[in-house]
C-alpha cells in the first residue's frame, strides 16, 4: 500500500532541522548508520521505520520532495510532478525534474533541472506540503517531454479528477507553440474526463492514428434482463462495443480470479443475445497489432476520418 505524499513529507528532516532539534553530528551520522536515518539526498534524511515500508513509488516521491526541500525556491515539474499527482506513469522518473526561476548555474546528479521557468513557477501550487507545477502546467510539460501515450493518460487524469476544465485546458493547448507542440494538439483534441484508466487512453489514441470515427465513452446499455452494462466504448448505429482488458483486471498475485471471469462471460453473452458485437483488446493488441484491431473495426462498418 503506497504512502501519501504528507506522510512521506512528515516523516523526512533536513540535516539542519535535526540539528535544531537537538541531534549532534556524531548522532544523526550514528542514527543513519544504524538505518534510523536514510539519506535520501546530500543533507536530507527519511526516518528508516517509514523508508522500510515505502514502495518503489514511494521511494521515488520521497526523493523528488527531498531534492526540492534542497532548492526551496524550485519547482517540482513534468513528470516528477505528475508523480506526486498520482498521474499514471509507465515507469517512475529516473531523475527528478525540478523547474527554476532563473538560470541553472549547478546541476545535480539526481535532477534534471529546467531553466527560466518563470510563468510555471509562478503558477506553482502547494501540494502536501511540497511546490509543484499546476494540473494544467503539468499536462504541458509532459505533453512536450513524453510519449504521446504517456501525455493524453495524464491529461485524462486531471480531466477524471476534476482538476482540469476541459475547454480551458484544450484552448490553452492547442495555442502552444515550440517544442512538442504538435504533440499537445494531438492531446487538446482527445482528452476527455470519461477515460477510466490509462488502456482507454491508448485505445481512443490507437483509434485516432488508425484514422477511424472516435466511439462514445461509457456507453450505458440495459439488456432484455434488466442488466445495466456500461462498455468502455461504443458506436451505437453499428450496435458495435469495444472492450479495453489490462491484466490488472483479472489477475491477483499470480492467477486469474474466477469471478471476474465468469461475469465478463455473462455480461458478453448477454449483449450479444441483445444484437450487439463486442471486440475485446488487450494492452498487447494496442501496443503490438493495432492495425490488426483497426482493420477489423472497419470490416464492421466504423467509417474513416479525414485528420
Amino acid at each position: 500500500m503506497e504512502l501519501n505524499l504528507s506522510h512521506i513529507c512528515s516523516a523526512m528532516h533536513t540535516h539542519r532541522e535535526l540539528k535544531e532539534a537537538g541531534m549532534s553530528n556524531n548522532l544523526i551520522s550514528a542514527k543513519h548508520r544504524r538505518g534510523e536515518l536514510i539519506r535520501l539526498t546530500r543533507g536530507v534524511y527519511l526516518k528508516g521505520d517509514i523508508a522500510r515500508h515505502c514502495t518503489g513509488s514511494d521511494r521515488a516521491k520521497a526523493v523528488t520532495v527531498a531534492l526540492q526541500k534542497t532548492r526551496p525556491t524550485a519547482v517540482v515539474s513534468h513528470q516528477s510532478a505528475a508523480l506526486l499527482w498520482g498521474a499514471p506513469l509507465m515507469a517512475l522518473p529516473p531523475k527528478v525534474h525540478l523547474s527554476l526561476l532563473g538560470i541553472n548555474k549547478s546541476g545535480h546528479p539526481q535532477a534534471i533541472l529546467h531553466s527560466h521557468k518563470v510563468k510555471e513557477c509562478s503558477l506553482a501550487t502547494d501540494l502536501g506540503g511540497v511546490r509543484v507545477t499546476n494540473p494544467l502546467t503539468t499536462v504541458i510539460d509532459c505533453g512536450k517531454t513524453m510519449p504521446l501515450q504517456e501525455s493524453l493518460a495524464i491529461a485524462d487524469f486531471f480531466l477524471k479528477h476534476g482538476n482540469l476544465e476541459l475547454d480551458t485546458a484544450r484552448e490553452e493547448l492547442e495555442h502552444c507553440a515550440g517544442r512538442g507542440s504538435q504533440k499537445l494538439r494531438v492531446v487538446a483534441a482527445l482528452m476527455s474526463p470519461l477515460s477510466e484508466s490509462p488502456l482507454e487512453s491508448f485505445a481512443r489514441l490507437r483509434l485516432y492514428q488508425g484514422g477511424i470515427e472516435q466511439p462514445i465513452q461509457q456507453f450505458e446499455i440495459i439488456t432484455p434482463s434488466g442488466r445495466l452494462y456500461r462498455a468502455d466504448f461504443a458506436w451505437p448505429h453499428l450496435k458495435l462495443l469495444l472492450e479495453v482488458d489490462g491484466l490488472h483486471k483479472y489477475y491477483g498475485a499470480y492467477r486469474a480470479t474466477g469471478e471476474q471471469l465468469r461475469n465478463d462471460a455473462l455480461r458478453q453473452r448477454e449483449l450479444e443475445l441483445a444484437g450487439w458485437t463486442v471486440i475485446r483488446a488487450t494492452w498487447g493488441d494496442l501496443a503490438q497489432r493495432p492495425e490488426l484491431l483497426i482493420s477489423r473495426l472497419r470490416h464492421l462498418g466504423v467509417r474513416a476520418t479525414d485528420q
